[in-house]
């Protein structure tokens, strides 16, 4: 039997999928898990990553604009349908509300199950507008209830897929790192000559509109000799940041690194960044990856007020929330996460940061993958993988 995830990337950095991909590798209940992606140039069409997993690209991305999108992503799912539709499927993972109609169309050729796994509010996105958010709101509203159970990134967005669509099966899955000691480093300090008495703040990962970036180089420049900001990481506003910190003191731009040393990278920092501008509802309820990654590396963290990160750092006191997104507000932060007591944040960030691990979370993952397939009391060998007909790892 076998699992595939849908999702429309080259599948190079998808964290969140490839760590699901794991642990449901290691339950044993598939005898084969296929993260069906993209082609891109240069990237092999079936990509063995370890027993088990392997990535599977058909197509390539083509076209542009509303049509150029719609004609791609027709072609892409008759090819991933016409490669899956015959196979002995148990469960079809949907990450995107894109792959949804692929997805139902599998669930009823296959018999097989249905999982949506959004990854954000899907229909409330940064980029979405016009003629194309229509659309993917009448997408989601149609199919959406074919699904068996849906997963979400995040209380908050949980909560309004739930009023929004009346859902029953629904589980949050936060995107942590897995359990791991980081151990202190003082590489942004060396590359960048960093003061020992200079605190450094971090922000990592996307560098792009709606992430704070513009607001935070222009707060930590009124901070040179107080604080020093570090943004690592890659997006369309990445050489403006690295041009900003070639004339502003205090500012550091770094490449985005391999995401397996990503923490060894934010061990190198004193203070983790998570500002959000709250320009669409799915930014307002986020809950962000980095988050997490700040806490499993022992960081304190300035957050802006968006609903559920600003409520998870009082609630843990692992930080301080802005009282804005303004670069007063921020600066304002701070100051005042410079004079909290370093002892107790500390103490709140081992706590957090053993309750959200991604052990924790593999834990939920396993219960609601065993109530989906009707296998509700599963153990060890009591209950066998079925045998795939084909196998195109090999």
């Amino acid at each position: 039997m076998i699992n595939i995830h849908l999702y429309p990337s080259a599948f190079l950095n998808e964290s969140r999928i490839l760590r699901e991909a794991g642990s449901l590798s290691q339950l044993a209940l598939f005898d084969r898990i296929d993260l069906v992606g993209v082609g891109e140039e240069g990237l092999a069409p079936v990509e063995k990553l370890q027993d088990g997993i392997c990535i599977v690209r058909p197509g390539q991305r083509k076209g542009s604009g509303l049509v150029g999108k719609l004609a791609r992503t027709a072609s892409w799912s008759r090819a991933v349908y016409h490669l899956y539709r015959k196979e002995e499927l148990g469960c079809v993972n949907c990450h995107s509300v894109a792959t949804l109609p692929l997805g139902v169309m599998l669930k009823r050729k296959t018999k097989a199950k249905l999982v949506y796994d959004a990854h954000e509010l899907e229909t409330e996105t940064n980029n979405l507008s016009g003629m194309r958010k229509l659309l993917t709101r009448q997408v989601e509203r149609r199919l959406i209830g074919h699904a068996d159970h849906c997963i979400f990134v995040g209380s908050a967005i949980e909560q309004w897929y739930v009023r929004e669509y009346g859902l029953h099966n629904t589980t949050v899955l936060y995107n942590c790192p897995s359990r791991r000691q980081v151990k202190p480093s003082d590489h942004f300090r060396t590359v960048f000559s960093i003061e020992p008495g200079t605190p450094i703040f971090l922000y990592q990962g996307y560098i792009g509109e709606g992430r704070g970036i513009r607001i935070l180089v222009e707060a930590f420049s009124a901070l040179a000799g107080r604080a020093a900001l570090v943004v690592m990481g890659y997006g369309p506003l990445a050489d403006w940041v690295a041009k900003e910190a070639q004339h502003l003191p205090g500012i550091h731009y770094h490449p985005a690194v391999a995401p397996e040393r990503l923490l060894d990278y934010t061990a190198a920092a004193d203070f983790g960044l998570s500002v959000i501008e709250p320009t669409s509802l799915s930014y307002e309820y986020c809950m962000p990856n980095k988050l997490f990654e700040y806490v499993m590396a022992g960081k304190p963290v300035l957050v802006s007020p968006t609903r559920e990160q600003s409520e998870f750092v009082r609630r843990h006191a692992i930080g301080e929330v802005a009282s804005g997104i303004s670069p007063a507000a921020i600066r304002e932060g701070v100051l005042s996460l410079l004079g909290r007591d370093p002892h107790a944040l500390q103490a709140a960030l081992t706590r957090t940061a053993g309750e959200f691990c991604w052990e924790g979370q593999e834990k939920t993952l396993e219960a609601l993958y065993l109530d989906t397939l009707g296998l509700r009391s599963f153990q060890g060998t009591a209950k066998q993988p079925w045998e795939a007909k084909h196998d195109l790892c090999h």
